[in-house]
């Protein structure tokens, strides 16, 4: 019998929890992330991998990869991304940062994640690994930087010794979370299954039990501090949340995203696992992923064909060996730049849940993703202000960006509201800061002054208009930027996106509507269903998802037919998209 939806009484429990474990399972399913010495942790490795090789090493396999056989588990291991996918914030999150454009990047990045198996917790490669992770993650909107000493302990047992801060990620993306590493533990159990090991044999649930363990606190290593208690609670999420996929799948324009991501990393798990594509597909892609990414695969194979052949020729280059990553080694020369240092240390600085840390966090990814862009950042310079000497002024045109890494004074932001007018305090901020992000993105003057009351000294990182030009074009500082207009709009202790969805449901506006679930996928919100968006065709890019925002919120506007304070929140979101 297929799985049962929860009953009444849990969905009254989801629709509080809203994304959490407890909408799938009961209380005494869940269990915190328990401490795994790291002597236990080699075992456990050991145990497992030694278990899955065994029954992989079956004649079948032998023959049709010429004795190597572990490419049979690589491709049920790849094959686990496609049925993330069907996770709708991975798909939305990976799209609206365009992943989908860098497919060879975003497998050979999953890879690097895999070597949390390989190496020891002291591996540097393996903190730098986790550090980068978790940060792709914070700017993402998915996880928050918390301290290291309020989580379980695995979840900063990867860190460098000393971290001050760990991620955990925040509750409405817990059980999408959980999901990412069921996903791998059930498409590896398919594969052992396939290689004659039944799921429930005595066998087979000894190898599914070590292989939750380890994968469900790798995924503690990234965020998630809660977890299945055992093998049966895992079952038990696996059927509930696969049901509720059944039950509700994400919308048309998410599930086209999906599938762009889909077609474009297929050709390089092909390529990794060393077979056909259609091949592939038939044995290592799930049937219910395999249906809903690729309703036409006939079409989709011959679309990628080039690519495909790209790739295995790339594979037989790397021969044996596989592609592997350079991006540790240039991590590391980046990181000893003095301005990537100090952005780091501003970040580590920076309040967690303020918008600051995802912008700077969004320049580190930049300067890290793209090493050979031509934005560089320079190197931290000193600036000395007098007393009430603006370092913006209100009416002048801004010119740079700044990371406000230090300094001994507060900002005080002040706004002349009217001609004649004395000006108005709006707020003091404390370094790290960011500052003219808005005012370069508009290319207009400043909207109001910053100064300091007292003599004061900055350590400051300016980012002039040509830099800033290649730096927002990067969706993942796009979307940090978004995020942190609707933090400064904050309505009532909402955000913008959620205002503007409330005002829509009871005007029954669809313009509003449509306004409200871009913006909010615009700042980051992976959640957005984007069923309501109006006039976009679903193969529209995060580019032009951002010029119909623009659009329908001038419009809007024009419109005049909103409560002063939504349309003055509007009027703001003009100024920043354009």
């Amino acid at each position: 019998m297929p799985p049962t939806m929860p009953t009444s009484d849990h969905s009254t429990a989801s629709r509080r929890t809203r994304g959490t474990l407890d909408d799938h399972l009961d209380a005494r399913d869940i269990a915190p992330l328990a401490e795994i010495p790291a002597a236990e942790w080699r075992r456990l490795r050991t145990s497992a991998f030694r278990r899955v090789l065994w029954h992989f090493c079956t004649p079948r396999n032998l023959l049709a990869y010429r004795g190597r056989f572990h490419y049979d588990i690589l491709g049920f291991g790849w094959a686990a991304l496609y049925r993330t996918l069907r996770v709708g914030p991975v798909a939305v999150t990976s799209f609206r940062n365009e992943g989908h454009f860098r497919a060879g990047q975003r497998i050979v990045g999953t890879g690097e994640f895999a070597r949390i198996f390989k190496e020891g917790r002291e591996s540097s490669d393996l903190h730098d690994i986790m550090r980068i992770i978790n940060l792709r993650h914070h700017v993402a909107g998915v996880v928050a930087p918390t301290p290291a000493a309020d989580l379980p302990r695995d979840c900063s047992a990867w860190l460098p010794p000393g971290a001050r801060m760990a991620a955990r990620v925040i509750d409405g993306y817990e059980a999408d979370y959980a999901s990412i590493a069921t996903a791998f533990i059930d498409n590896l159990r398919r594969g052992l299954e396939a290689c004659g090991l039944p799921r429930n044999s005595a066998a087979g649930r000894r190898v599914a039990g070590e292989m939750c363990t380890l994968m469900y606190h790798a995924a503690g290593a990234v965020g998630l501090t809660r977890v299945p208690r055992d093998l049966d609670a895992h079952d038990r999420f696996v059927a509930s949340y696969d049901a509720a996929f059944a039950a509700q799948p994400p919308s048309p324009r998410v599930r086209h995203m999906a599938q762009e991501i889909a077609r474009r990393i297929l050709p390089v798990t092909a390529a990794m696992t060393g077979i056909g594509m259609e091949e592939h597909l038939e044995r290592h892609v799930d049937p219910v992923s395999r249906e809903w990414l690729f309703p036409d695969p006939a079409r989709v194979l011959k679309e990628v064909a080039p690519w495909f052949a790209e790739w295995r020729e790339r594979r037989r280059e790397a021969g044996r060996g596989g592609f592997h990553s350079d991006r540790v080694s240039v991590r590391r020369d980046l990181w000893a730049r003095s301005d990537v240092a100090a952005l780091w240390q501003a970040y580590d600085r920076a309040a967690p849940d303020g918008p600051e840390a995802r912008l700077i966090g969004a320049i580190l990814l930049h300067v890290i993703d793209e090493p050979a862009d031509p934005l560089r950042t320079s190197p931290p310079q000193t600036v000395t202000l007098d007393a009430g000497q603006p370092l913006i002024a209100q009416g002048e045109q801004v010119q740079s960006m700044m990371v406000v890494l230090e300094s001994n004074e507060p900002l005080v932001v002040t706004r002349v509201e009217a001609p004649g007018e004395e000006p108005r305090e709006l707020v003091q901020l404390r370094a790290p800061n960011v500052l003219g992000e808005i005012g370069m993105w508009r290319k207009r003057p400043a909207v109001a002054t910053v100064f300091c009351r007292r003599p004061a000294t900055l350590r400051v990182i300016v980012i002039d208009a040509p830099h800033f030009d290649a730096l927002k074009a990067d969706s993942g500082f796009r979307a940090a930027t978004a995020a942190s207009v609707q933090r400064r709009l904050a309505l009532n202790s909402e955000s913008l996106a959620a205002v503007l969805g409330e005002h829509a449901q009871e005007r029954q506006d669809d313009q509003l509507r449509s306004v409200a679930q871009l913006l909010a996928f615009m700042g980051g919100d992976s959640h957005a269903p984007l069923d309501a968006v109006l006039g976009l065709p679903e193969d529209a890019t995060p580019a032009e998802c951002l010029d119909a925002l623009r659009e329908q919120t001038h419009s809007l506007v024009a419109a005049g037919r909103l409560p002063d304070d939504v349309l003055r929140s509007l009027e703001t979101v003009v100024d920043v998209v354009g």
